[in-house]
């Protein structure tokens, strides 16, 4: 028996999700209406048209809206009785507030998605902290464990909505505008770290998601202001996203370039196609590359970044993700770049050439960029010493991560420097 979900943006429905029977992946068809009408595709790699779009395709975008922690993704499977690979059956149950303005609900529910008022339900900071200290596990520690700063993307998180000055928690159909993030629990002071990290390229010209490091009773988090969601007299509106990863049709498990995700030319082609301020974004796309490089942030692949989606509008969306790894010890911790520059991974490899290369690939003049490297690379330490200095005395672990950080990251970007000479 065939199984049908009604696909919608922005609180249309512009399509439907089929598969013949449970456990098959599915296809996407646009309706005729909004191939005729419709402005805003799903995904860069479903644009819109009459032909159905087979699963191969369909399946990066589906899964790339489901969390990536296993145990998240398994408590889901044990409550609906769908598997954890079953990303249809997961959005039929849990696919009304999903990243961007997409919603999912199966056909007989459309009525009330359509019809019933979301509901925010006020939230006390007491009961934030209680959910931020189920999140936790085990010691931190000073040394990043596995390959990668973000272990595979599975950072806990929950998401909120901030309406009048209250916290909310969101049910049905209502979104949410923040996600807190209490930060990696295997590491000290993460959500700090990465606070500062996102602080401080802001503060030397980088656009990013803001953020703010918030007090829950006795517990810290990292709350960020969601890019894709805005208030409108009390409403909190959709704007859609998709992430690289999703936009160049690759799993999650593909998001690393090293592990057949996206690579800097991957993600020029989608924006050459789509983006309507195409110089604009070029230049989003190299501080993306260079900001990661010279702030020492390991973690910078195809799903931390993302492109906003409207109505005559395709654009990069604010940088968000972003954290040091130079805190760390690096004894035992890959610390190169996730996202090549000029097919070089390693950061002391890194030269003038490398950086000619990737400003070839992203139709930018080499000089810009490396005058932009060296800008950088000048600025961040300051900058980074900066919000430290005013978060000290006020925040745990301020000091710590100041000693610990700033003359690796004093060090690292002399390097850098250094190299800009070298062909």
């Amino acid at each position: 028996m065939t199984e049908r979900l009604a696909v919608l943006l922005s609180g249309q429905v512009v399509g439907h999700l089929e598969r013949a029977a449970s456990g098959d992946d599915p296809t996407f068809s646009y309706t005729a209406e909004y191939v005729r009408d419709g402005e805003v595709a799903l995904s860069a790699r479903l644009p819109i048209q009459r032909a159905t779009h087979p699963a191969k395709r369909v399946n990066p975008y589906l899964f790339g809206l489901l969390p990536e922690n296993e145990d998240a993704r398994a408590a889901w499977s044990d409550q609906l009785g769908v598997a954890v690979d079953d990303a249809f059956g997961i959005l039929a149950a849990m696919g009304w507030d999903c990243p961007g303005a997409v919603q999912f609900c199966r056909e007989e529910d459309l009525e009330e998605l359509r019809t019933r008022e979301g509901e925010h339900q006020p939230t006390s900071d007491t009961e934030i902290a209680e959910r931020i200290r189920a999140l936790a596990g085990d010691e931190p520690s000073w040394t990043m464990p596995g390959e990668h700063w973000s272990l595979g993307g599975q950072q806990e998180k929950f998401a909120l909505a901030r309406i009048d000055g209250r916290w909310h928690t969101a049910h049905g159909s209502a979104a949410t505008t923040h996600i807190v993030k209490p930060g990696i629990k295997q590491l000290h002071h993460q959500a700090l770290v990465e606070h500062v990290t996102m602080e401080a390229a802001s503060a030397v010209g980088v656009v990013v998601a803001k953020s703010t490091l918030t007090r829950f009773d006795d517990q810290w988090a990292i709350v960020i202001d969601r890019f894709d969601r805005s208030l409108e007299a009390g409403r909190v509106l959709r704007t859609h996203q998709e992430d690289f990863a999703q936009a160049c049709g690759r799993m999650p498990a593909h998001k690393y370039e090293s592990r057949n995700g996206p690579g800097l030319a991957d993600m020029m082609r989608v924006l050459t196609r789509e983006s309507t301020g195409l110089f604009d974004d070029r230049l989003a796309l190299a501080d993306f590359l260079l900001v990661n490089l010279v702030a020492g942030a390991p973690d910078g692949h195809a799903k931390n970044i993302s492109v906003l989606r409207a109505p005559g509008l395709t654009r990069v969306a604010p940088l968000y993700d972003l954290a040091t790894g130079l805190a760390y010890d690096a004894r035992k911790v890959d610390r190169s770049v996730a996202l090549s520059i000029g097919g070089e991974r390693i950061a002391s490899r890194i030269r003038r050439h490398q950086l000619r290369k990737a400003a070839d690939t992203l139709g930018l003049d080499p000089e810009l960029l490396t005058g932009r490297v060296a800008m950088l690379a000048e600025a961040f330490p300051k900058a980074f010493e900066e919000v430290l200095q005013g978060l000290a005395g006020s925040v745990p672990g301020a000091q710590e991560v100041a000693e610990r950080a700033l003359p690796v990251l004093r060090a690292h970007t002399r390097h850098i420097l250094d190299r800009l000479g070298d062909h």
